[in-house]
This record gives structure tokens, C-alpha cells and sequence, in this order.
């Protein structure tokens, strides 16, 4: 019996170097140097663009602001979303762990005892030739492995280890977004309290404006309708108050729960539009970087990697399964015989299966493993798309933000000299009150819009930073890992957990 079982068994484990399936390469970077804009010197009101430069981690303290600071800090700490993500990877971990062990024999220990009455039944003879009643013992090991001749259980391992891989990226995906989501609405909430500000100095001049207004008709010197006309501009502008106050409510409620706290719980330190500064450089990563930085493309490269492991799954199926199975017990009917030669009882054995007709379920599962595949590529070259047209968007918004600014930037001059001679012009007796009152409304309107100016060169700075993946690669930890009791930030070093997964993303199923 050794004889025959012996060759089988070693041509199985030859057998056990052959994996079907793709191996996975990584897709190739795209070839485009640029993102089709302007590389020339930049505009007064705009930053420089330095291509290739690396991006900080802390990008957000580009800004000058120790308050944004702050809250970035404390949405790092107690955001649930990031937590939670931080939690989905380590549970991923896991699994990886729990699958890779199914590429190792198994190895289990097993005992029972029982009482048992037979009689002649048991050898097809009449039940009164004999009767016997007693107690079986049995204590032994029984080991079981698949020699996984085809390699469906590495590629098992091979799309677990891919989908895990996903998983950090999705965490670090969490982690950019919210840095990104903590500056825009930290950016936003300046913004709309700035233009409060401004409208609430608007309502007074009009208000001043209607009550000059009506002294006027009083005086017979102007029309009922120029007086409709000041109220309705005055009640016009004195409604779009709410509007405001609620959006800014809203953004500072969407603070609280971007730092994990409820909205009776957050205390929203001072924040002013005035205390932030544009970046004067940016540094902007090239396309080829930023299809390896960025935390959606990387996912979606893994969601590629699992797609095409699972094809080998497949394929694998279709094959033969080897398996060796061996068991060795003591079994005996009184304790004091277990664990003597006599007791002892083995077996070893070589199992083969070769599906042979299963109503075409496994060409299916083979075809729609490669279709899913197809569809994996899919998603993945227009996510590559779809980054590199947020790049472009997000420079060219900061190109056009420039112009926008330097336009409403002279208009408020103009307003502002306008109101200064038209209040000389009072005082030396050549222009009536009224007149000055428009012009100082004129001033307020054009304030109000370069506040809007101003804050959209903000918001798309940061947008341009979460665009080119939010700098976690140059983290002193993995923005991915939870942080342990005491310690703010994770734990990993992120340099050394990036160059492993680069290397596994390079060797596909090694």
C-alpha cells in the first residue's frame, strides 16, 4: 500500500508549484507630465505651483492658523468614522490571517468514550449468537492537508491579502477626507460669519438710508417711490440675514461632528477669516506620483489585484483537489490498555476529486470571475480619470480664483475711494446725504463680495491638497493604525508599512 501511495503523493506536491490564474502586475502610471495647465509664473493673488514638490502630512498648517490647527488635531483624535475605518482594517487583518491559515495542514485532537450492547446482528447472524456489552475508549490525532495542487488557496490568500490592502487605503481615504472636511468647513464657517458681519453693516446703511429717505418725502424734496425703493432694498437685504445665520450654524454643527462631539457638547474656538493666510508656494504632485499616493486609486488598484486573484479562485476549481489526510489513536476498552503498542490504531491516506459534470456551474464562476475583472480595470482606469480632472479642476479654480480676487480686489478700492469723495463732497457742501449713503452701500456690496472672493481661494487650496492625496505618506505614523492608550498619534511607521505593501503590490502572488 506504501508502495502506491507514496508516488501520487510526491507528484501531487510537484503539482503544488502550479498556480493558474493572472499573476497581477500593477497598471501602469499614465503618461501625461502635467494636468494641462499653466506652468508659468503665477499671478500676483495666486500661489506658486511646484511641480514634483512633496506634500506635508500637516498641510493644513500652510495656513497659519492655530485655531484650524487645533480642530484638525481633535477630529484626528475623536472623529468615529476614522475609528471605525481604523477598526474595518484591523478586522481585515484578521481575516488575512484566518484565510492564510487554511494554506497549513490541519491538525486536530480528538477522544471519546462510550458504552455500547451488540449482539449477532452486527456480522448478519441471528441476535442470540452472541451478545456482548462493554466500553470503547478512544484517544488520538487526525491530520488533514490540501496540497492545494493548483494554487486556489494561495490565490485564496493572494484576494484577501488584496482586499485588506483596500481596506487600508479606505482608512487612509477616511483619514485625508476628514483633514480635508475639518479645513473647508473650518474655512466656511469664517467665511459666512464674515459675510454676516458685512450684511449686518449693509442693513444699518440702508436703514439709515430709508430713514433719510423719508425725511426727505416728508420734506417734498423726493418721491414716495424713492422711498419704496430704499425700504424694499432695505428689507431685501436685511432677509438674506437668515439665511445666513443658518448656513453658519450649520457648518459649525458640522465641526462638532467632524471632532466627534454633539452640538451642545462643541465649544467652537474664535475663527475669523482674517487669520488665515494663502500658502504662497503648493507643491503639486506629478501625475505618475500621484496614481501611488492617492488613497482612492490605491484602493481601487487593490479592488483590481482581489478581482484578479479571484479569477485564479476560479480556475482553480475546475481542477483537481489533493488532499492527505492521516490519523493515529489508542483505542481500547479498559484505561489501563490506552497508550500500549497493542491499542494503537493508524491510517494515512491520499483523496483525489476531479469535478466532472456540474451543469457548467464552474466554467460560469470562471467567466464571471474574468468579467469581474474586466469591470475592476474599468473602475479603475476612471478613478485614475476622475483624480487627475480633480487635480486640474482644483488648479485651474486657484488660476481663476486669482483673476476673480484681483478683479473684486479693484472694485472694492474703486467703492472705497467712491464713498471716501463722496463724503468730501458732503462736507464741502456739494453732494446731499442720500448720496453718500448709496455710495457707502456700494462699498458694503463690494466688501461683501470679496469676502466670498477670498474665502473660495481658500476652500480650493484645500481642495487642491485632498485632491493630490493629503500628504498621509510623509506622516511620522500610519494615519491607518489605531493609536494606542496615551498616544495621539498611530503607531506604525508609515515608511516602512508603505514600502510593504509596495512590494507586495509588485509581486502579486509571491
Amino acid at each position: 500500500m506504501k508502495v502506491r501511495i507514496v508516488p501520487v503523493a510526491v507528484a501531487a506536491l510537484g503539482l503544488a508549484a502550479c498556480t493558474v490564474g493572472p499573476d497581477f502586475t500593477r497598471p501602469e502610471p499614465p503618461a501625461a507630465e502635467n494636468y494641462g495647465v499653466s506652468t508659468t509664473p503665477a499671478a500676483a493673488a495666486r500661489p506658486s505651483f511646484v511641480f514634483g514638490a512633496e506634500i506635508s502630512a500637516d498641510w493644513y498648517r500652510l495656513f497659519r492658523s492655530e485655531t484650524l490647527n487645533g480642530l484638525v488635531q481633535e477630529a484626528l483624535t475623536n472623529n468615529p468614522d476614522l475609528e471605525g475605518a481604523r477598526h474595518g482594517l484591523l478586522a481585515a487583518q484578521r481575516e488575512l490571517e484566518a484565510v492564510a491559515g487554511s494554506a497549513l495542514p490541519r491538525l486536530n485532537a480528538n477522544g471519546n468514550i462510550e458504552r455500547a450492547h451488540i449482539n449477532g446482528s452486527l456480522l448478519y447472524e441471528p441476535i442470540s449468537a452472541f451478545s456482548a456489552t462493554g466500553n470503547q475508549l478512544n484517544v488520538g490525532l487526525a491530520l488533514a492537508y490540501n496540497l492545494d495542487a493548483f494554487g486556489g488557496v494561495r490565490r485564496s490568500i493572494e484576494a484577501q491579502a488584496a482586499a485588506t490592502a483596500s481596506a487600508r487605503a479606505q482608512a487612509l481615504d477616511t483619514y485625508v477626507t476628514l483633514v480635508d472636511q475639518v479645513v473647508v468647513n473650518a474655512f466656511d464657517y469664517a467665511a459666512t460669519q464674515a459675510q454676516i458681519e458685512v450684511t449686518r453693516s449693509l442693513v444699518d446703511e440702508l436703514q439709515a438710508q430709508f430713514d433719510l429717505t423719508q425725511r426727505l418725502e416728508v420734506a417734498g424734496k423726493i418721491t414716495g417711490s424713492d422711498t419704496l425703493q430704499a425700504q424694499a432694498q432695505l428689507e431685501s437685504t436685511r432677509a438674506s440675514l437668515p439665511a445666513l445665520e443658518k448656513q453658519r450654524d450649520a457648518y459649525r454643527n458640522a465641526l462638532a461632528q467632524l471632532v466627534g462631539d454633539t452640538p451642545d457638547q462643541f465649544a467652537l474656538p474664535q475663527l475669523t477669516l482674517r487669520e488665515f493666510a494663502l500658502p504662497t508656494e503648493v507643491p503639486v504632485s506629478l501625475p505618475a506620483t500621484l496614481v501611488r499616493q492617492r488613497p482612492d486609486i490605491l484602493a481601487a488598484e487593490d479592488d483590481l489585484h482581489q478581482a484578479s486573484a479571484q479569477v485564479g479562485v476560479a480556475e482553480a476549481a475546475r481542477y483537481p483537489s489533493f488532499n492527505i489526510s492521516a490519523q493515529y489513536a489508542q483505542q481500547a476498552t479498559k484505561v489501563d490498555d490506552l497508550f500500549t503498542k497493542a491499542a494503537g490504531i493508524w491510517s494515512f491516506g491520499l483523496g483525489v476529486a476531479q469535478p466532472l459534470f456540474d451543469g457548467g456551474t464552474l466554467a460560469a464562476r470562471a467567466g464571471e470571475a474574468t468579467e469581474r475583472y474586466r469591470q475592476a480595470q474599468a473602475r479603475y482606469r476612471s478613478t485614475v480619470i476622475a483624480a487627475l480632472v480633480e487635480v486640474a479642476n482644483a488648479l485651474q479654480g486657484l488660476e481663476h480664483d486669482a483673476d476673480g480676487y484681483t478683479a473684486h480686489l479693484r472694485s472694492l478700492d474703486a467703492a472705497r475711494g467712491s464713498r471716501d469723495l463722496a463724503l468730501e463732497q458732503l462736507w464741502a457742501g456739494k453732494i446731499s446725504r442720500l448720496q453718500v449713503l448709496i455710495a457707502e452701500q456700494q462699498f458694503q456690496s463690494a466688501a461683501l463680495t470679496q469676502v466670498q472672493a477670498d474665502a473660495q481661494r481658500f476652500a480650493d487650496a484645500a481642495a487642491l491638497f485632498r485632491a493630490l492625496g493629503g500628504g498621509w505618506w510623509n506622516a511620522q505614523r500610519d494615519p491607518s493604525s489605531l493609536p494606542t492608550a496615551g498616544v495621539s498619534a498611530p503607531l506604525l511607521d508609515v515608511r516602512e508599512s508603505t514600502s510593504t505593501a509596495g512590494a507586495s503590490r509588485e509581486t502579486g502572488n509571491e
